[in-house]
């Protein structure tokens, strides 16, 4: 029977190209990823109302044993809002994680059965990770005008603008990296030679933006998937490995020891080099780390960490406050909002997400299976060093990039005829 499911209109094929074309838009900023995300939801929402299939698969998967894990977890978080320091605040960051995870799972369960939307859909995120890049590699070398009319910013603040500016939208752009990855294998012809050309240029933006979190998340991308096709080859290769992975880490952690970075201050712990992780950074650890001390268990509510006492004091010699917005490190940050009680059913709920990765890897050699694991690996470990997993753009990254690559994997159910008008 034909892909094509039934009530295949024009609005899928727009649904389509938003999903693909989100994350690429931060490129624009971080306003309009998260408008074309919205856009792409209400327009799942609607095909989803046509189409009851699409309920129907987003309530199996939601219903299956990993999707209670995550219900688990998501509601275990709301245990810190009553006691929260603005319960306002944490619920309303509480409910839009809820929203994002609801969509992550109405978009793969839409991309599952319509080969049309999901060839469609990967396509707009090859083209516009290419151009996005090509926009930011000219306004490196000194052509500003493009990013400029892109983000609405009429005039360049600096010399540096053009490498500081984009540092988010590196960010973003390399946790699409194991997806174009995975693209470049699975596409053929101009497509994949789009995808790789995408590879090398967030390689360069990556590394030009000196964005030292993000290439900690390809470090462990590197070393998540190729332990993961070791496993699979057999023992020769699982041998060698060990080996690879200190080589490999040791290129990298060597070039990041070399990007410039902010002056460094007092050092906090002298077994963490300045040069990884700058000294303003560990003081926020430090400063986070005796705010889980005071309330272990439930933690200060979500997203209202900065509003605890001292957050806005000034470190001294540093001339900076010790907790600005928020922890940079995303299990400082759930612990010290969330406690004990919010962490460990998250910690278990990515865990187990990855294990499954690994496991469905092993048994089908499918790289959709890698490409998923090596989000994973790139989101969770540069969130250890950067935004706050509250942010909406940054949460939307992780959950449409993930449902991307689930929406094109595994079995898929038997398809509904249909004709596209």
């Amino acid at each position: 029977m034909p892909d094509n499911p039934a009530h295949s209109t024009w609005l899928r094929d727009v649904t389509a190209i938003a999903i693909g074309l989100a994350v690429p838009a931060m490129v624009s900023g971080r306003a309009v990823l998260q408008g074309i995300a919205a856009a792409a939801l209400i327009a799942v929402l609607i095909v989803a109302w046509q189409d009851r299939g699409v309920f129907a698969r987003a309530g199996a998967a939601v219903r299956s044993r990993f999707g209670m894990a995550v219900m688990v977890a998501f509601a275990a978080m709301a245990i810190s809002i009553p006691g929260s320091l603005d319960p306002l605040r944490s619920f309303d960051a509480w409910a839009r994680t809820g929203v994002y995870l609801g969509g992550c799972v109405l978009f793969q369960s839409f991309l599952s059965t319509d080969a049309s939307a999901r060839r469609l859909c990967v396509k707009m995120l090859v083209a516009g990770c290419v151009a996005g890049l090509l926009v930011v590699a000219v306004a490196m070398l000194g052509w500003t005008l493009p990013l400029q009319i892109l983000k609405n910013e009429p005039t360049v603040t600096s010399r540096g603008w053009g490498f500081a500016t984009p540092k988010a939208y590196a960010a973003a752009i390399a946790c699409a990296f194991p997806v174009l990855a995975w693209l470049s294998w699975r596409l053929t012809g101009r497509w994949r030679m789009a995808a790789v050309a995408a590879m090398v240029l967030s390689a360069v933006v990556v590394i030009e933006t000196g964005n030292k979190s993000a290439l900690a998340g390809w470090l462990a991308m590197i070393l998540a998937v190729t332990l993961a096709i070791a496993l699979r080859s057999g023992r020769r290769w699982l041998a060698i490995w060990p080996a690879f992975a200190i080589l490999v880490s040791g290129m990298i952690l060597a070039g990041v020891t070399m990007m410039p970075d902010v002056a460094p201050s007092r050092a906090v712990w002298p077994w963490i080099p300045a040069e990884l992780v700058d000294t303003h950074r560990q003081q926020i650890w430090r400063f986070t780390l005796d705010r889980i001390a005071e309330t272990p268990l439930t933690g200060r509510g979500i997203n209202v960490i900065d509003r605890v006492a001292g957050a806005n004091d000034t470190i001294p010699g540093y001339h900076a406050e010790k907790l600005p917005s928020h922890p940079h490190n995303w299990v400082l940050e759930i612990l010290a909002e969330t406690g004990v009680l919010g962490f460990i059913p998250v910690l278990f709920a990515v865990a187990w997400f990855a294990w499954r990765q690994l496991a469905q890897f092993m048994s089908s050699g499918d790289g959709s299976h890698l490409a998923q694991l090596g989000l994973i690996a790139t989101f969770w470990t540069s969130s250890l060093f950067n935004f706050s997993i509250w942010s909406s753009w940054w949460l939307i990254t992780f959950f449409l990039l993930s449902a991307i690559v689930a929406g094109n994997s595994g079995p898929r159910p038997p398809d509904t005829p249909a004709v596209r008008r």
